[in-house]
């Protein structure tokens, strides 16, 4: 789990994980990952996995989970 990273560290994980998911066939990983950034305070990657979730891309379809990601993000803002 990421605890008071630095921005700049939480900003490359969720650089990572973004690019894992969309290019990559292990997404799982990144999606915990960015599971982690987006609790730490990573206002982007909240709403990444929001869309994620919304969606269904690399993940299963779930409105609860996007909603939550969604409120996450704008607390994060």
């Amino acid at each position: 789990m990421i605890n008071q990273s630095s921005s700049q560290h939480l900003e490359h994980v969720y650089s990572n994980a973004v690019n894992t998911i969309q290019f990559e066939m292990n997404f799982a990983d990144a999606v915990l990952e960015l599971e982690n950034v987006a609790r730490a305070g990573h206002g982007k990657a909240a709403m990444f996995l929001a869309e994620l979730y919304y969606q269904g891309f690399r993940v299963e379809r779930d409105s609860i989970k996007a909603q939550y990601w969604q409120k996450m993000a704008t607390m994060k803002a």
